[in-house]
């Protein structure tokens, strides 16, 4: 998983550069040279994407073995956006807010029960998510803005871990806060529109969930089976702004 996180980052990195490099280009072609352009102001807009993360689950009190047990998980997402710049000669500060939705539906792992042919399913639940973040970038041929952006992150996903034998209660692990970082490049459009494009890393951290023995002989009625899930997402996403 580690080898396709860094792929993604370089392709990513790759697809930045030519990305400048192309819209400086057709500013400089379309204006005839380089007009100065402001990116102070209040903006709002959109933006959807596709995320690609990595979940790794540890029990940590009996039941079956400890782990980890690693599992890849895929998909869409979308959401909205406000936020304020602030520039300083050719540097750019801000401060954004985001909120959509989060698919990571499309990926799941199952680990051997105790007694076969019984099995343990993990899985991660889609959900909304929330992200404030502080923004920092350079202002390139007035129009282009290259930027870096990290804040905080909050997603109200479910994990889960649920043994198909009979006589267990599943709590699904939830309440995910941690960090979000990356950066991307916003091209200024004519009428105060522009668009970006973004890469960003959303690492939710730790969340702990439990199997409750309800009705199973093997173990005390009432003992619960920790499961502790650590959650993070690679997501590149289109947006558009506009400015006021």
């Amino acid at each position: 998983m580690y080898r396709v996180t860094a792929l993604s980052r370089a392709v990513f990195a790759a697809c930045l550069a030519a990305s400048v490099s192309f819209l400086s280009n057709q500013t400089a072609q379309a204006q005839g040279g380089d007009r100065p352009y402001s990116w102070t102001g209040f903006y709002v807009g959109a933006n959807i994407g596709y995320g690609w993360g990595d979940v790794s689950v540890r029990d940590t009190n009996g039941g079956v073995l400890p782990g980890p047990f690693e599992y890849d998980t895929r998909g869409l997402l979308g959401g909205i956006q406000v936020g304020y710049n602030k520039q300083f000669d050719s540097l750019v500060a801000g401060l954004e807010i985001e909120g959509g939705y989060l698919g990571a539906t499309d990926g799941e792992f199952r680990i051997p029960s105790s007694l076969p042919p019984n099995f343990q399913r993990l899985w991660v639940d889609s959900g909304l998510y929330g992200i404030i973040a502080a923004r920092l970038g350079i202002a390139i041929q007035s129009r282009t803005l290259l930027y870096g952006k990290a804040g905080a992150i909050w997603f109200d996903g479910e994990a889960g871990q649920k043994t198909t034998r009979p006589g267990y209660v599943t709590h699904m692990a939830d309440g995910f806060n941690g960090w979000a970082y990356g950066g991307g490049v916003e091209h200024m459009l004519q009428g105060g529109w522009s668009v970006k494009l973004e890469y960003m890393r959303l690492d939710f951290g730790t969340v702990t969930g439990d199997q409750e023995n309800v009705g199973d002989n093997s173990s005390p009625i009432g003992f619960k089976f920790i499961n502790k899930h650590d959650f993070a997402v690679d997501t590149v996403k289109l947006g558009i702004n506009y400015r006021f």
